[in-house]
């Protein structure tokens, strides 16, 4: 189990965990939560205090403090060993060519190397 505290406009990036699901109960505050199923459907919700949802195993997901207060709320995997890969760090974070990136992603050459600029990536 881990404890996620997210500020007032607080994120938690698309991810994911390749390694296990994750189950998420709200404690105080309101959180915007929510995967994208394998066949590309978006499943959402603002969740309140006492309110649970599932991510299942290795499905893009993320968390938004969705209220004017911050939120707290606890989270537990399936697996010891759940994994993490966040969505923008495995595109631009690294040294894959920026030409590949463009032509995988639609993303033209200026928003390639802008996002790797702030996220630390090369190439």
């Amino acid at each position: 189990m881990a404890r996620l505290d997210l500020a007032v406009g607080g994120v938690i990036p698309m991810h994911t965990h390749p390694g296990g699901s994750e189950v998420l109960i709200v404690v105080s505050g309101s959180i915007c939560a929510g995967f994208i199923s394998s066949d590309n459907k978006v499943y959402f919700k603002s969740l309140k205090k006492g309110d649970i949802m599932a991510f299942p195993r290795g499905l893009l997901h993320f968390q938004i403090n969705a209220g004017g207060t911050p939120a707290l709320a606890f989270v537990s995997f399936s697996s010891e060993r759940p994994g993490l890969q966040i969505l923008d760090f495995a595109l631009f974070a690294n040294d894959l060519p920026s030409e590949i990136i463009e032509t995988t992603t639609f993303l033209d050459d200026a928003q390639v190397k802008k996002l790797k600029g702030v996220l630390g990536g090369t190439g």
